[in-house]
């Protein structure tokens, strides 16, 4: 492995449908299934300044980031737009 990467345990919840009631403020399932994962260096590194700035683990921001990401996709299936407003503009986010 690279110098450039790092790797994190991660216990994830084990279906989909675990995340969105997680995101959603339900209890999650009992199960977790341990993961390792790589991230090169600067993305490691704007992991470890999330969970500073939230005060949180960096599993847990990464818990928030794919229950956020499964939320935008299922809007986004459903024909929603996100958008980002500003005091001055309004502008679409688009995923790829």
């Amino acid at each position: 492995m690279s110098a450039n990467n790092r790797n994190l345990n991660l216990n994830a919840p084990t279906k989909p449908k675990d995340v969105a009631d997680k995101a959603e403020g339900k209890s999650q399932s009992k199960s977790k299934k341990r993961m390792t994962i790589s991230l090169p260096s600067d993305t490691a590194k704007f992991l470890e300044w999330l969970a500073a700035e939230q005060d949180i683990s960096q599993v847990e921001v990464i818990r928030k980031a794919i229950a956020t990401e499964y939320f935008l996709q299922n809007e986004i299936k459903q024909g929603a737009k996100v958008l980002v407003k500003t005091d001055t503009s309004i502008k679409e986010v688009i995923f790829r």
